[in-house]
């Protein structure tokens, strides 16, 4: 009876020691990814070559993402955990709508800084790539489309709206203003810092809101 008790016990233990394993490659895996994706671009991103960068087998790649599309997936999740997307969220939910549409303008923006040039490529990548596409506009593309809906509804039924906006042609806006495209145009080819792109991008906004 001692001897199966201690069996047992140390089973949570083992169990402990192989999901913390498991999770450890998983990074291992991921970290790879992010620096073949900056590094060589997605024509470079290929599970063999993922394989080869964190020294595991390319079975153990595929054991934990199947395809290139799941691997994307995960990669650009993990990339928006790691610099906090959920501060754009909080913005947008603040109580005073005007300073909440303001606001989810400017964290928006500086989440686009944080993450960087390889946040960027995910991006991109996920985008382009036809078997993430689809992926990419159902969870990241469509998720942004239903909070800034939100957002302007709220705006709409507080009577904050422009009386020249139409919710739908609003949320259009918001949707181009918030996008990466948007932030690399003031940035990169505007070549403003990122407090003067934030404000232009949150002036931009505020035209949605009523005098």
């Amino acid at each position: 009876m001692v001897v199966k008790r201690s069996v047992e016990m140390s089973r949570p233990y083992r169990l402990g020691r192989r999901e913390q394993a498991t999770q450890k490659t998983r990074e291992k895996i991921l970290r790879a990814a992010s620096g073949l994706l900056a590094g060589a671009g997605i024509r470079g991103l290929t599970m063999e070559a993922v394989a080869r960068r964190a020294a595991v087998s390319r079975v153990t790649v595929y054991d934990h993402f199947q395809h290139k599309a799941g691997l994307l997936e995960a990669l650009a999740w993990w990339t928006f955990e790691r610099h906090d997307i959920d501060r754009v969220r909080r913005a947008r939910l603040q109580q005073d709508v005007r300073v909440a549409l303001v606001d989810f303008v400017r964290e928006n923006a500086r989440f686009f800084h944080s993450v960087g040039p390889q946040g960027h490529a995910i991006l991109k990548a996920m985008s382009t790539e036809p078997d993430a596409a689809a992926v990419f506009e159902a969870t990241y593309i469509n998720a942004r489309r239903a909070a800034i809906r939100e957002l302007v509804d709220r705006l709409d039924h507080s009577h904050e709206l422009a009386a020249p906006w139409a919710p739908e042609r609003a949320v259009d806006a918001l949707m181009i203003i918030t996008s990466l495209e948007a932030f690399e145009t003031v940035t990169d080819r505007g070549h403003l810092n990122l407090d003067e792109a934030t404000e232009v991008l949150a002036r931009m906004a505020g035209v949605l809101l009523r005098n």
